[in-house]
């Protein structure tokens, strides 16, 4: 019996099923792609959304070397027969890591596609060919939760933290907008949701209290966040404000806002898609929590604090004191 294995064999793919995905869902999931990218080198990643997802848009340009093909709406929900119909047409697979939480659609995926090896975060890795060493209830949180699942196929802790890939101009000037030296406190006003903001005017006396112990405030602004760039300057003169200052395409990039985000020294964010972003960076992170639950949602880091507003007698983030945020920063920068 001939033991040549076939080329077509050697380099099957590995595939990540996922639901519909903004960008900071996307930015959760990070460190798990990659893992598995660095753990499987060879292995081509189809990313598969039953929806849309931010790895075919916004996060195109930062992960085309980790992701070799994007599907979405791949129509891997209902009914059941367009699920098995579609689950056919894929190709056979080397692993499948399944991030979706039905059981039915989990099922079937584990039935019907073709593959060697198949993981999923379903309650006690039910489904899956191997649970994480030692874990028998998988984490709350999702980014802890999708890289668990490359922990239980490894049977190891993977490595997941690294850099973006950026362009050099982008980069040079980051550098030089946020030269070295001062200590810059990155400060994320916003999110998609008004009840996810803590309030600008506790932003404002934080900014304060920091510049005033001589660091330097740096606040990262998208387009709705443009017209109080002008309230918060005057209330806050030594601030920065790269990207409200600037008024061209490369200000505007999440490419830039990711290289400011590695020139900082700590930084502060909501629960939204720029402290997400903070968060794969490696920056060291003060996460504001109030409506939504940080076991589930909070940015995975190894250095980072999370303040919950019910930790200081409410429920909206309008409990979250100034003064335990500046502490926070402080242990923060003391650790670094």
């Amino acid at each position: 019996m001939s033991s040549t294995v076939s080329r077509a064999d050697v380099v099957r793919p590995i595939a990540v099923l996922v639901d519909r995905e903004g960008l900071g869902d996307t930015l959760l999931k990070l460190p798990f792609l990659r893992a598995i990218s660095r753990a499987y080198p060879d292995r081509p990643v189809w990313w598969i959304a039953t929806h849309t997802t931010s790895m075919a848009r916004e996060m195109k340009p930062f992960v085309g070397d980790m992701i070799a093909h994007v599907v979405e709406n791949a129509n891997i929900t209902t009914p059941m027969g367009t699920v098995i119909r579609q689950l056919r047409t894929f190709p056979p697979f080397d692993l499948v890591f399944d991030m979706r939480t039905r059981l039915i659609t989990v099922a079937l995926a584990r039935t019907v596609l073709n593959h060697r090896g198949f993981y999923c975060c379903l309650p006690g890795y039910a489904l899956s060919d191997k649970r994480p060493p030692g874990r028998w209830s998988r984490p709350e949180g999702i980014a802890a939760r999708a890289l668990s699942m490359a922990e239980a196929a490894l049977q190891r802790e993977p490595e997941w933290q690294g850099r973006f890939q950026l362009s050099e101009r982008i980069r040079t000037r980051a550098a030089q907008t946020l030269p070295d030296g001062p200590k810059y406190i990155g400060i994320a006003i916003g999110s998609r949701e008004v009840r996810k903001n803590w309030p600008l005017a506790n932003y404002v006396a934080l900014a304060e209290r920091l510049a005033a112990q001589g660091l330097t405030p740096v606040f990262f602004t998208g387009p709705q966040e443009r017209a109080i760039a002008d309230e918060l300057r005057t209330a806050i003169p030594s601030a920065l404000f790269p990207q409200a200052d600037a008024d061209d395409a490369d200000a505007a990039s999440l490419e830039y806002a990711i290289a400011l985000g590695e020139r900082v020294n700590v930084a502060v964010a909501n629960d939204s898609g720029m402290g997400h972003l903070l968060g794969a960076l490696g920056a060291p992170l003060v996460s504001l929590f109030g409506p939504t639950n940080p076991a589930r949602w909070a940015p995975l880091t190894k250095r980072g604090v999370v303040i919950r507003a019910q930790d200081h007698g409410g429920e909206t983030m309008e409990a979250i004191p100034v003064d335990a945020v500046v502490a926070a920063v402080e242990r923060l920068l003391r650790d670094a």
